[in-house]
């Protein structure tokens, strides 16, 4: 083998480590946004949820919908939740952190937004 073949050698060596290195970090990188989409997606449930119970409260109750909206989401999931209680809806905003250490200094936290209502009579 001549020496211009053993340098080669070497040199492919290190672009399929350089290969291999940017596919496991492209791997690594898309599960963890697949996992914040995912966290993105329960929060969005968890917040109409939440709104829901404000909106059942709402039509008996229009003072303490936002209470009822508030302990249900601190019992049931553990989160403190935002309301905004109107004459009609109740607007529901949670605020979670990323699990997720790597994205988690880009994003630190998700939100989500929900809005509920009762139906009006006419």
């Amino acid at each position: 083998m001549s020496r211009r073949a053993k340098n080669e050698s070497g040199q492919i060596s290190i672009l399929v480590l350089a290969i291999s290195l940017a596919l496991l970090f492209g791997t690594y990188f898309v599960g963890a946004v697949a996992q914040v989409i995912v966290e993105q997606q329960r929060l969005n449930t968890k917040a109409e949820s939440i709104a829901l119970v404000g909106a059942q409260e709402l039509e008996f109750n229009r003072v303490q919908a936002c209470d009822v909206a508030k302990e249900f989401s601190a019992a049931n999931y553990g989160l403190i939740a935002d309301c905004i209680s109107q004459p009609e809806s109740v607007h529901i905003s949670l605020t979670r952190p990323i699990s997720n250490p790597f994205l988690g200094l880009i994003f630190p936290n998700i939100y989500a937004s929900s809005r509920a209502g009762i139906a009006s009579g006419n």
